[in-house]
């Protein structure tokens, strides 16, 4: 019985298109190459640093803090870089990577949200200042109860300071 041959791939086509396909791969800039600063950003503020929040840290009406896990100096670096995918949300300047947002404000870079990252409002974020001086106390408590600080602000703060 006659079977027919059997086609073979063709190596060196097979391999020019690798080589090729490699070629675009090492030439070719990053999805995002369009996406650098325009002058290079700057770490976010301390206030956004969850363990650095203490009674005399600015809380605003929106905060956002970030936990101690994640590398911001990286974070910064390839945002620098131009490996960030660059944004507008209502007209901020935003940069997107490693699960995380980050707005400009002047030049300085501060999170808004994602991985990591704890938004808070007034009451949690001054609640956080006090766990992060006094723990989770009966002192703390105190003087939560004497600023009027709500008890789902309170949980948010605790929240964050556990995760710090």
């Amino acid at each position: 019985m006659h079977r027919p041959a059997a086609s073979r791939p063709s190596f060196p086509l097979t391999l020019a298109t690798l080589v090729l396909a490699l070629g675009v791969l090492l030439v070719a800039p990053s999805a995002w190459a369009g996406d650098m600063p325009a002058k290079p950003l700057k770490a976010p503020n301390v206030r956004h640093f969850i363990r650095k929040v203490d009674q005399g840290s600015t809380a605003k009406e929106k905060n956002s803090v970030l936990e101690t896990r994640v590398n911001v100096s990286r974070d910064v670096k390839e945002i620098n870089e131009g490996k960030a995918k660059k944004g507008n949300e209502s007209g901020v300047m935003t940069w997107t990577l490693n699960g995380r947002t980050y707005g400009d404000h002047s030049g300085t870079l501060y999170p808004i949200r994602g991985a990591g990252v704890h938004e808070l409002n007034r009451g949690a974020f001054r609640a956080l200042g006090l766990y992060n001086e006094f723990k989770d106390t009966p002192r703390a408590r105190e003087y939560m109860d004497k600023m009027k600080i709500p008890d789902a602000d309170r949980k948010a703060g605790l929240k964050a300071h556990k995760a710090g």
